[in-house]
Order: C-alpha cells, then sequence, then structure tokens
C-alpha cells in the first residue's frame, strides 16, 4: 500500500518531549504537524532546544506532499542543513521514515514512529559526505514524543 498525506492526519497537533541529540546533548523538542495544501499536504515544524529553552539547536520547515508521481516528499528548510528533499521510504502503518540529501552532500534520515495514540518515538540522524549511513551503533537524536493537549481549568 503507497502511503497517503491522510495516513498521518491523526497526528495534527503539538508533541514535545525530552531526548538526546546526536551529539548526546540533553534536548528540549517541540514538533507540530498540521495539515496543508486542502488537505493534500502535511505542514511540519521541528525545533529543539537546551533544557533552559534559551538556545535552539535546530530548526526544520517542511512540507510532505505528493511529487507528480504520487510519491511522498518532503521539501525542508533546516537550520543546520539548509534546503532539503526527503523522500518517504515504504515503512509499516504508524511509521513515517524520511530520507535524502541535503545540497551539500549531507544524508538525512527522519523517523517518527506510532507506539500509542498520544505518543511517537522519534529518531533522525545526519552524515556528511562519504561517511557510512547507518548502523546499530550509530549515533542519532532520540526523544519520544508525548501530544500536547490544550490547557483548561479545573472546575470547582
Amino acid at each position: 500500500m503507497t502511503p497517503r498525506v491522510a495516513d498521518y492526519q491523526r497526528w495534527v497537533g503539538t508533541w514535545t518531549g525530552e531526548g538526546g541529540t546526536q551529539a548526546g546533548q540533553k534536548t528540549l523538542i517541540r514538533q507540530t504537524f498540521s495539515l496543508a495544501l486542502d488537505g493534500t499536504g502535511l505542514e511540519m515544524h521541528f525545533e529543539a532546544f537546551d533544557t533552559s529553552l534559551s538556545v535552539m539547536f535546530h530548526g526544520v520547515r517542511s512540507m510532505l506532499a505528493p511529487a507528480p508521481s504520487g510519491v511522498l516528499r518532503a521539501l525542508a528548510y533546516s537550520t543546520i542543513h539548509g534546503p532539503l528533499l526527503l523522500e518517504l521510504m515504504p515503512d509499516d502503518e504508524g511509521v513515517m521514515a524520511l530520507s535524502g540529501d541535503s545540497q551539500s552532500g549531507n544524508r538525512i534520515s527522519v523517523t517518527f514512529v506510532e507506539e500509542a495514540p498520544d505518543t511517537l518515538l522519534f529518531t533522525a540522524f545526519w552524515r556528511g559526505p562519504g561517511e557510512p549511513v547507518a548502523g546499530d551503533d550509530t549515533p542519532r537524536m532520540t526523544c519520544r514524543l508525548q501530544r500536547c493537549r490544550p490547557w483548561a481549568p479545573q472546575g470547582p
């Protein structure tokens, strides 16, 4: 089955969590998903901060949408890697695995795994040109994200 943007509609909203960067620093992550392009696209906004929220380690704006061939691709801009074109890799239901190269030749991999209705496991890594792409011991950014609920005052 070919993935469609509709497969990720249940993720629309804001997600947050505490995890670690590829370099091993603790990080707070905020990820949003929102429908775009009349429901045919999924806008994604990612931010990773230090735990005091005083330094943003990394930010990414992206749009996942079908290419003319029907394959889902994410056009993105990263504060670290610059412009990116990532392709959705075939995977299991509840998984969004994106992979591609930056204009400078860095290999990028980003994965979201739906572990429960309100929990996403986020992992990402990048490798420079000529570096081995991945192995089980590959350093990566990892964070368990929880869906944010709007604040509501408690009744009397």
